[in-house]
């Protein structure tokens, strides 16, 4: 692939010059065809990644813009989120909009992560919301499902630099920081790691790019070029796998919760009515016994008066 192959470009640059030369500085790296200054908490590259690849097929489909996916490679497993691969000039936010150019390992260099998804598909989580994720996959599907390789989304695991958040509520939502401990995006794929905080999407089994030098808010395609894409259609039911501790406050769990308030207060409601019509029945007996008893003493009363 031409990305993979651009990406394996700053090791033969090396070796060229440690053969020809003196060796380059410790904190230089290659991306995307410029030389750049390269923190020493930077994520591990990409390159020589072998990753699982799909069928190619329509985009719309697919999900990745070029046609084809580098991660979560089945269609059948996966038809919600797909793990697509690109390269840009510099660090980029992962919350950037797309420009609509299509992008891909297979095509163009992007201007934004975000064309790396293909129409009808955005960023995993661009607008912070943690549940785009744990609605489509489980944490076991996001590490292995997704297979080699890292797929980022648009939010970091923590919403404060430097703080472990408590795990998220029902309308929790992550910033996109970027950079510093904390900062890094959640990430599926062989190659995420967990950090200290991992309650962000699973509980206690979130994975991020680990390295505080490209938070979501700034990261590079040779580190971070593996992006999650999500449909834009709302996720189907989510699944929850033997022994998986799904996240309070999902979709799932909140109809169900709706559902029963509802039997509840139907319940309630004919409670309400059953006993409205046997205190109306029982009112409707009593006048009818007084009406009788005035009655009978009536027709008593005109007897003794004959």
């Amino acid at each position: 692939m031409k990305l993979r192959a651009a990406l394996a470009l700053p090791g033969l640059l090396i070796a060229t010059l440690v053969a020809c030369g003196p060796p380059p500085a410790a904190n230089t790296a290659r991306k995307v065809g410029k030389e750049a200054k390269v923190d020493g908490n930077a994520p591990t590259t990409l390159a020589n990644t072998k990753f699982e690849e799909s069928p190619s097929g329509d985009p719309k489909v697919i999900g990745c813009a070029d046609g084809q996916r580098e991660g979560f490679a089945s269609l059948e497993k996966f038809p919600e989120v797909a793990g697509c691969l690109g390269s840009w000039e510099g660090a980029m936010t992962l919350r950037r909009g797309p420009t609509r150019k299509a992008c891909g390992d297979d095509s163009e260099v992007c201007n934004s992560p975000a064309d790396v998804c293909a129409e009808g598909w955005h960023i995993c989580a661009r607008n912070g919301d943690y549940k785009e994720l744990s609605e489509r996959i489980s944490d076991v599907e996001c590490s292995d499902g997704a297979g080699p390789g890292k797929f980022v989304a648009a939010i970091s695991h923590v919403k404060k630099k430097g703080e472990c958040s408590p795990p998220p509520g029902p309308t929790t939502r992550y910033a996109c920081i970027r950079e510093g401990w904390g900062a890094e995006p959640v990430c599926c794929g062989k190659g995420c790691r967990s950090g200290q905080c991992q309650d962000a999407v699973w509980a206690g089994k979130t994975r991020i790019s680990v390295g505080t030098a490209q938070g979501c808010g700034a990261v590079t395609s040779n580190r971070n070029g593996g992006i999650m894409c999500c449909k834009d259609d709302e996720p189907t039911v989510p699944r929850t796998l033997p022994g998986e501790v799904r996240r309070e406050g999902s979709t799932a769990e909140a109809e169900a919760a709706t559902d029963d308030a509802k039997a509840e207060d139907d319940k309630k409601a004919g409670d309400d009515e059953k006993a409205g019509d046997d205190e109306k029945a029982e009112d409707d007996k009593k006048a009818g016994d007084d009406k009788k008893a005035g009655d009978d003493k009536k027709a008593g009363d005109d007897k003794k008066a004959g």
